[in-house]
């Protein structure tokens, strides 16, 4: 190889590198960062529902139901580990409360603690300025409670293996993540997918959407009680809006809203937070 294509290789490796830092961390992302070079997004989510979709069928009817509401931190990030590879993790923790009115009398349950958490390790394979894959590992532990009344979490560890890829221009980007969500000890599995774009709408706004969908795969039927909570059969659309303070501040919003789905509520979402590239 000669110094030209190595000094071409380099240069390209370096603007995929400035790119992730650009697209932040709470979305699918191929780009992989080089060791000691990360991002982390800290944000505040309030979610609120009236509705739920239709039980035993997959659409976009619903009905009147129990009100949920829950309100989120969530810090989201990743770490350049070198050797092609980062580390993920996405930690939770959030108040949640189901209000229930019958007969005219008014139910609160409420819960407050940490949520399901995941982590995992994610290997680059093509990296370049205008394409990037990789294949991810990640290990969902189920550290949530599912003994309060709602539950924080489906109290099963899961394995997700994920495969990202992503193209990217001089002001946009967009970039697909799929894979399954394996319950490790119960008898449930998920398919997930992502899509995720942006585009630099000036030079300090980026305007995103997001478009994420999940689909239960019994592994046995029908299913026991304790597998139930792992039923999660969803699409929802979302749009996020970001100003950049400098190269390494972001702060952003973000609405997203349920659209389909099966047996579970259906509401929307609101999240306030900022991303900080190092």
């Amino acid at each position: 190889m000669s110094g030209a294509q190595r000094s071409l290789r380099r240069l390209g490796r370096l603007a995929g590198l400035a790119l992730c830092a650009r697209m932040g961390v709470a979305h699918a992302d191929p780009w992989v960062p080089a060791a000691g070079n990360g991002a982390v997004d800290f944000a505040l989510r309030q979610y609120d529902a009236t509705r739920v979709f239709l039980p035993g069928q997959y659409g976009t009817a619903t009905l009147p139901g129990s009100e949920l509401r829950y309100t989120m931190l969530r810090i989201t990030g990743v770490q350049g580990l070198g050797a092609r590879l980062s580390l993920e993790y996405d930690l939770r923790a959030a108040r949640v409360q189901k209000i229930r009115v019958h007969h005219h009398v008014r139910s609160v349950a409420s819960a407050t603690g940490v949520e399901d958490q995941e982590i995992g390790v994610n290997l680059a394979l093509v990296q370049r300025a205008r394409f990037a894959d990789s294949i991810a590992l990640n290990v969902v532990a189920a550290s949530g409670s599912i003994r309060s009344n709602p539950a924080l979490g489906v109290g099963h560890t899961a394995l997700e293996p994920d495969f990202q890829i992503g193209m990217a221009g001089r002001r946009w980007r967009v970039a697909l993540k799929s894979g399954p969500r394996i319950f490790l000890d119960g008898g449930v599995a998920q398919l997930r997918a992502e899509v995720d774009a942006e585009t630099r709408v000036t030079g300090r706004i980026e305007l995103g959407v997001e478009v994420f969908y999940v689909r239960t795969l019994t592994l046995r039927s029908p299913l026991p009680v304790q597998d139930r909570s792992e039923r999660y059969d969803l699409l929802r659309p979302g749009i996020r809006l970001k100003y950049r303070v400098s190269a390494h501040l972001k702060p952003f919003i973000e609405y997203e809203q349920d659209v389909a789905g099966e047996g579970i509520h259906a509401g929307q979402r609101v999240t306030l937070g900022v991303t900080y590239a190092y």
